[in-house]
């Protein structure tokens, strides 16, 4: 036997069949039952308010309720309490709709015993508890669908401000690059439409990074050729004619040792036997923290 009687609520108005009731519980050997028993809903919706019930015996038919809204206006006060319906012959459709409608159990009056109405008590709370489990279920699955839900806004959201960022940023290295060229193009202009030959070069291969057009008229019988130190050497010479190797070259001195040489006269043997004086100035580049990273010459005629 249980140590803790379960206890019920009976709603209803006719006595003789409370007390019926009463007696049947009473039957039971293997379940103790408390029964509270009041004949208006009105005193049974006031006794919900007071105390706690495991079960609820509802009567349809009361002096102040009737019929199906007696069990509607019921449920709608305690849905999470299971109820049996207690059902005369006259109302048995009444009773099935509200089984349908959330009532764990209906059981016509005359038709019942002591074992059968404690069977039905003790299933009706059964299925309840398995009604609780799965709506909490269902609540929890709810729950946590809406948690993803918000996840994946939340992702989504935050996937478009790091694209619209992105963009936002490409956008402003297009711009930038687009300033560039245009500031590349007018140094371009500039550098081509100067009187003096201009050739800027990377500090560590010697590669040309800048060079402009009167740098080709200048030097355009050497350019093109693949082997320049050797021709150089064998026709560019000092002012006192000495041959120049490589490294006696203005550039070469700026990017090697830093050295700053202004106006030095560079005499260069053409094929036809004549010869032209070329002035070249160069300098050494420096980045922020004084490397050397390139260097200038500016050359010039001398003739």
């Amino acid at each position: 036997m249980n140590s803790k009687p379960i206890k019920i609520l009976l709603i209803e108005d006719n006595r003789e069949d409370a007390v019926i009731i009463r007696e049947m519980l009473k039957e039971t050997q293997n379940i103790s039952f408390e029964l509270n028993h009041v004949d208006r809903l009105k005193n049974g919706f006031e006794s919900l308010f007071n105390d706690t019930f495991d079960v609820l015996l509802l009567d349809l038919n009361l002096p102040d309720s009737w019929g199906f809204d007696t069990f509607i206006r019921t449920y709608d006060q305690t849905p999470e309490l299971p109820i049996v319906i207690m059902s005369g012959f006259d109302d048995e459709d009444i009773a099935v709709k509200a089984v349908r409608e959330g009532a764990q159990d209906y059981l016509i009056k005359g038709q019942i015993d002591g074992r059968l109405l404690a069977r039905s008590i003790s299933y009706a709370i059964e299925r309840k508890e398995t009604e609780k489990e799965l709506m909490k279920s269902h609540k929890d699955q709810r729950e946590l669908i809406e948690w993803h839900e918000k996840e994946l806004l939340e992702t989504e959201r935050k996937l478009q401000e790091e694209i619209e960022e992105r963009e936002n940023v490409e956008n402003k290295l297009i711009d930038a690059l687009k300033a560039v060229e245009i500031e590349r193009s007018k140094l371009d202009t500039l550098i081509n439409n100067l009187s003096v030959g201009i050739l800027i070069v990377e500090a560590s291969s010697g590669k040309p990074l800048i060079k402009n057009k009167k740098l080709e008229d200048i030097w355009i019988d050497c350019l093109e050729i693949e082997e320049l130190a050797e021709y150089c050497y064998y026709n560019c010479s000092h002012p006192d004619g000495r041959p120049y190797e490589l490294e006696d070259w203005p550039l070469t001195r700026s990017i090697t040792s830093g050295e700053e040489v202004e106006e030095e006269k560079i005499i260069i043997s053409k094929e036809d036997g004549t010869k032209s004086v070329v002035i070249s100035s160069s300098v050494p580049i420096r980045d922020n923290n004084g490397q050397i990273v390139m260097g200038m010459s500016i050359f010039s005629d001398g003739d």
